[in-house]
């Protein structure tokens, strides 16, 4: 990244993480609309007198500005959007989960502005929609932005478009492949119908919305590597 000195002002942006930083600052994961994932000290922030206090929070629409150079940067400002995302229960834990697939699939100082608008958007569908609905469609336009993008229509052995009744595997670098064309031994099978569902972001049906949670799994434990997700370990919280 380069050295330049910045100076940026009211900035669309989230609260992914936050941490204690030394005696009265906190050290801040930030997911803003222009700048993508970027790291900021939050100076005196847990400080008495501080103008911060309660508004350094998760699922909090932000205005935030700040100044520096390199990896971590000042904050020197953040105010409160007036339209809240009032999240309760499960749906917070939930939404922890969705940032944390962010903090760990998407690279520092990489804008994505659409992922912030889906980001923003996915929060508000929690009150109001499916939660499991909400996840899935979420993860796979995360694949997506983040360049893992799902082959959910064409096999990839014929080139032919899948087919609703057959039972496909899915390898995750490149696609599904037709059972009778592979060795099935202890290999996730998921339904044509799944596949068409899931590009058509519809989990009305049991099967498939099983089948996709079960598919999402194993292609996001393969790109997140071998450190599992924080959220995923809550002996009271299991990601739908």
């Amino acid at each position: 990244m380069s050295q330049q000195n910045h100076r940026i002002s009211l900035q669309p942006a989230f609260i992914l993480h936050g941490r204690n930083f030394r005696d009265t600052s906190r050290l801040l994961d930030v997911f803003t609309e222009d700048f993508g994932r970027i790291s900021l000290v939050a100076k005196g922030a847990r400080s008495a007198r501080s103008k911060l206090q309660g508004v350094l929070e998760p699922f909090k629409p932000l205005l935030v500005s700040w100044s520096g150079k390199g990896e971590v940067q000042t904050l020197t400002g953040a105010e409160s959007v007036k339209n809240n995302i009032d999240l309760s229960g499960k749906q917070i834990m939930s939404a922890y989960y969705i940032n944390e697939l962010i903090q760990r699939l998407m690279t520092q100082h990489d804008p994505h502005p659409e992922l912030f608008n889906l980001y923003n958007n996915t929060l508000a569908e929690f009150k109001n929609n499916d939660e499991e609905h909400v996840l899935r469609c979420f993860e796979t336009k995360l694949l997506i932005e983040v360049g893992y993008a799902l082959n959910l229509n064409i096999d990839i052995t014929t080139g032919e478009p899948i087919e609703h009744h057959q039972m496909y595997y899915y390898d995750i670098e490149s696609g599904p492949i037709n059972t009778k064309d592979c060795d099935t031994a202890d290999r996730l099978m998921v339904s044509g119908q799944t596949l068409l569902d899931m590009s058509e972001e519809n989990y009305s049906n049991i099967t498939s919305k099983k089948e996709a949670k079960q598919l999402m799994r194993i292609i996001l434990s393969h790109h997140l590597g071998d450190k599992p997700l924080k959220t995923r370990n809550l002996h009271w919280y299991k990601p739908l």
